[in-house]
């Protein structure tokens, strides 16, 4: 029997986790609905589910989808949610012991708020199982033993299990320094999956803050599941539909997958002493730090590191210059990152960039043949921003400018 599952993301990134998803084994289609940050697919059993939330790199959450339906974002719209909600049978999810809690993302205006979707959802699951089963289910806002989804975005509804937990998997176990800027570790991936990066071409991360980029890299090239150092912190191990299944042996299972024996070539630097001491810190709680070079370094001294062409791929995350540091200096790296890339990138090199102000970079690339070939809006935190698959333009794209075709 095939189950339909809902996979969260961050907004704009759908086809790069569709693409991750597939390597996995689950063929996936981006925006449910045509809504950003939706993808969805199908597993043929729930167990395929927990296996891929607990392998997925650039994906916040999974759901088994138990109901969908369309919503008012008036009042009423409760009444529609109540009704989605009460027609499934929880009693094929949810045992008389088993206790559960209702959690929701609301996105859009509506003349409710996500308490209310709580509250009338967790009160459509007890009437359910009154009327089949004659007791009345048990909530545990903390522990409980399985949580329910019930996501509301603009007119859509769509009710299920979520299989993670509290904690989304943008939450990596790893991290012991945070940097006020860091990237979302999903992001970083979704960054590394859009450059088409292997671990034999040399990758840089100029401006590596706490090092998010550089180490998601060096997971993804040994294949390390995204669960694997948060093993005991996954909503789906406490479904009683998974009662008798031995989760230490199936993560033992789901990780052999992983070769800690890859040596990717990964050098990540900063101007900061501060910031590359927590770098390679949270390096070595990923157990990456043998793979990774670090270095205290200004970008624009990283030509005398890296002679000419000899770097496939720069991945950053240059200052926005919002919320800390200035504008001016933002602006500068900016510019500096573009002229270092052209210095020491091979000529089928790329630089995959995540920017606030993408038109800094739009400005100075056609002056050095560089073109955009790949951009994905996404938030980082709550600013917009563009993530930029940027390559050294062809011959044949010179040719044709030269010529004005």
């Amino acid at each position: 029997m095939a189950h339909k599952v809902l996979f969260t993301t961050s907004r704009g990134i759908e086809d790069i986790v569709v693409q991750e998803l597939r390597s996995l084994g689950v063929e996936a289609k981006p925006r449910l609905f045509g809504l950003d940050g939706w993808v969805w697919g199908f597993v043929d059993e729930p167990i395929n589910l927990a296996r891929v939330c607990y392998q997925s790199r650039t994906i916040y959450r999974g759901l088994l989808v138990l109901a969908e339906g369309e919503v008012r974002r008036t009042q009423e719209g409760l009444d529609d949610i109540y009704q989605i909600v009460k027609s499934v049978d929880w009693t094929e999810w949810l045992t008389p012991e088993a206790t559960f809690c209702v959690r929701t993302t609301r996105s859009g205006r509506h003349q409710y708020q996500s308490p209310d979707i709580e509250r009338t959802s967790g009160q459509a699951v007890i009437d359910r199982i009154m009327e089949q089963r004659g007791n009345r289910q048990k909530v545990n806002l903390t522990y409980p033993d399985v949580m329910l989804r019930v996501d509301v975005t603009g007119e859509k509804c769509v009710v299920g299990i979520d299989f993670v937990g509290e904690e989304a998997m943008h939450r990596r176990a790893y991290r012991a320094y945070d940097h006020p800027a860091a990237i979302n570790a999903v992001l970083a991936a979704a960054m590394v999956w859009a450059s088409g990066w292997k671990p034999e071409e040399q990758l840089v991360d100029p401006m590596c803050g706490g090092g998010t980029i550089v180490i998601e890299a060096a997971l993804i090239a040994r294949k390390v599941p995204a669960g694997f150092f948060r093993k005991e912190n996954f909503a789906f191990r406490s479904l009683p539909c998974f009662a008798n299944s031995d989760f230490e042996e199936l993560m033992f299972q789901w990780d052999t997958g992983a070769d800690w024996s890859v040596s990717a070539k990964l050098f990540g630097s900063d101007v900061s002493p501060k910031h590359i001491a927590g770098a390679q810190l949270n390096a070595e709680r990923a157990l990456v730090a043998d793979t990774i070079n670090w270095q205290v370094l200004d970008i624009a001294d990283l030509p005398q590191i890296f002679p000419k062409g000899s770097v496939q791929l720069i991945v950053v995350n240059p200052p926005f210059g919002v919320r800390s540091g200035s504008v001016a200096r933002a602006k500068e790296a900016h510019r500096l990152l573009i002229q270092v890339a052209d210095e020491v990138l091979s000529e089928d090199g790329k630089i995959v960039v995540i920017t606030h102000h993408p038109e800094w970079l739009e400005i100075l690339i056609p002056v050095l043949d560089f073109s955009v070939k790949q951009r994905y809006s996404v938030l980082h935190g709550d600013l917009p921003a563009e993530i930029l698959v940027i390559c050294r333009k062809t011959s044949s794209e010179q040719s044709s400018e030269v010529h004005g075709s």
